[in-house]
């Protein structure tokens, strides 16, 4: 058998394996075949009466553990848009009623406490049933929620009772230790322009937490742009940026440079720590140097509660003098 007709029949074997198999791919944790289900198939008649709603919520980082539906753990009420909001019911193991002006869909709408961030992403991967997700204020009360759209098509009649379907939460426990570790000073390193690396870096603390950055600020106590340039800063989640994507602004005494990554939790980046895995958010921003005198440089990361509440965590002043 030639070369070119053997590697004809491994690709010929490969494509049967896979389409008797299912396209899925091998992870590096897990070792096993992962397969992504199929959505449900939105055929046959609009579905309309009464469905049975069940919902179970997850640590996000640990689904061993379960979360709490209710007000100790995620919130989850179920909704119509009938030209506007209609609440159909709360909680776990609800009786609700679609009309066929719902037009098969319905949307399952989640707000946590305080001590938990939503995994949104999540949720709409492990649902097959939802289509898509929004952020916003679906109850009047000027806080957003969560807004799944679901599909009610195609659920399969109960044998005793009504038919039914799950909706699964899963939820990020906001970090109580998030903390930041500032650099040694950097000094004696001449006048020579050269660019130096100041190694900041972010901790959780706690496995199993994290938080919603939404902004990086660098601050420097001088006005005198020429002593320095803004060369990168690694923001974990986002990348190793340019200092070009970094807004610069020069105010009386000090000069700012602000990366924003969004302005709410759904645009925000979830650092997460995960257990058995390095707590360190690596933060460090490369400036390159021309002949500073006592320069003081300052990292802040800003962080959004799961109440979307502004928080900022800041390093001590790292001083830069040739």
């Amino acid at each position: 058998m030639t070369k070119k007709s053997s590697n004809a029949w491994i690709a010929a074997v490969v494509l049967i394996f896979l389409v008797l198999f299912g396209f899925g791919v091998y992870t590096n944790w897990t070792f096993k075949l992962q397969v992504t289900p199929p959505p449900p198939e939105e055929t046959g008649a609009v579905p309309t009466g009464t469905f049975s709603m069940q919902c179970a919520a997850y640590d996000t980082l640990d689904v061993a553990t379960t979360r709490s539906i209710g007000t100790n753990g995620v919130s989850v009420h179920w909704y119509a848009y009938r030209n506007g909001w209609v609440l159909l019911g709360s909680g776990d193991n609800v009786n609700i009623e679609i009309e066929e002006r719902d037009q098969g869909y319905i949307y399952v709408v989640c707000e946590t406490n305080s001590s938990f961030y939503l995994d949104y992403a999540k949720v709409k991967n492990m649902n097959s049933r939802v289509k898509s997700v929004t952020y916003e204020d679906v109850d009047g009360d000027s806080v957003k929620e969560w807004a799944f759209k679901y599909s009610m098509y195609n659920i399969p009649p109960s044998a005793a009772g009504y038919p039914e379907t799950t909706f699964y939460a899963y939820l990020l426990t906001k970090s109580t230790t998030f903390a930041m570790t500032t650099p040694a000073a950097v000094t004696g390193f001449g006048a020579s322009t050269i660019t130096k690396y100041l190694a900041y870096y972010a901790t959780m603390g706690t496995a199993k937490t994290g938080v919603a950055v939404y902004k990086i600020e660098l601050k420097v106590n001088s006005t005198d742009t020429s002593k320095w340039e803004l060369k990168n800063v690694n923001v974990p989640g986002v990348g190793y940026l340019s200092g070009s994507n970094f807004v610069e602004q020069t105010l009386e005494s000090y000069t700012t440079y602000t990366y924003t990554i969004g302005s709410n939790l759904k645009d925000a980046v979830y650092w997460q720590l995960p257990s058995n895995t390095n707590d360190k958010f690596d933060l460090t921003a490369g400036i390159e140097f021309t002949n500073p005198n006592e320069l003081g440089w300052t990292l802040t990361v800003y962080w959004f509660t799961p109440a979307e509440v502004s928080t900022k965590l800041s390093s001590t002043t790292v001083r830069v003098d040739a």
